[in-house]
């Protein structure tokens, strides 16, 4: 059975139409499902236009039929966890139960952002607390019961993992290496899905994908393949304990991922 596979839509932009658009696209390429991050501001330019989370996932959730629509990850610590329990089980119910919910606590990257509106960036433990109080928000304003969203916890500390193993239905871990993957699952337990994030530079072949790194400067964090050693890479990931991936795929290469990878997953 072929590995489930989302991506992430494109929120930087001025034009929040272009979202829904994006994953009525992706979800005629095929992919299992779409995902939205949590940002007030992009991370290295507050100017550039950008749509926030809770709004545009109602429109996706509208736009598309049967893909997976979530959230990763929805920073707990900067909504009231009422009212974000709230807005995940309305749009859960608006897309007849295909909505999976991402939480997680924030990190240094995040910290201008809660700055900049004001937020207390609270220690790692109150940060934590946020999101467990947000879960148990979730959980207990759910009816009908069938309809139960799937939550993950996204994050690489070994707090992070281990409220995902006692709380969440998944852990999602961002840009992790398969060798450090295999330890931690050997060192702590985890619960239900494992999800991969990260971003993924793709190219044809490797001449396309030497010019494709040089327009880019620095891949730090970034997977990079071609169609043929791509599917490889991520396969490694899946062998270390990942279920399913969710990626930020660069460079208009979506049509590129779904012909020639995904078959192989």
């Amino acid at each position: 059975m072929r590995i489930p596979v989302s991506v992430t839509l494109p929120q930087f932009t001025g034009d929040p139409d272009t979202v829904p658009a994006a994953a009525v696209r992706a979800e005629s390429l095929g992919f299992d499902g779409v995902f939205l991050f949590d940002h007030l501001f992009p991370l290295d330019d507050r100017d550039r236009p950008i749509v926030e989370s809770f709004v545009v996932l109602g429109s996706v959730v509208a736009a598309t039929h049967e893909i997976r629509v979530g959230t990763l990850v929805l920073r707990a610590p900067m909504r009231n966890p009422e009212a974000a329990a709230r807005a995940v089980l309305t749009a859960q119910a608006l897309g007849g139960g295909r909505v999976t919910c991402g939480l997680g606590t924030g990190d240094s990257l995040s910290r201008p952002e809660f700055d900049a509106y004001g937020i207390t960036f609270g220690s790692v433990e109150e940060r934590l607390s946020m999101v467990s109080e947000t879960i148990e928000a979730i959980r207990r304003r759910e009816l009908p019961v069938s309809d139960r969203v799937p939550i993950w916890v996204g994050g690489t500390s070994r707090a992070v993992q281990d409220l995902a193993a006692r709380s969440a239905d998944g852990w999602n871990v961002w840009a992790a290496e398969a060798d450090w993957l295999a330890r931690r699952r050997h060192d702590a337990p985890v619960a239900g899905t494992i999800s991969w994030g990260g971003q993924v530079l793709l190219a044809r072949d490797d001449a396309d994908l030497a010019d494709a790194v040089a327009r880019r400067g620095s891949t730090r964090g970034v997977m990079t393949g071609t169609v043929a050693s791509l599917p490889g890479k991520l396969r490694r990931l899946a062998d270390a304990g990942i279920d399913e991936f969710v990626l930020s795929l660069l460079g208009n290469t979506w049509d590129l991922f779904a012909a020639e990878v995904l078959p192989l997953l």
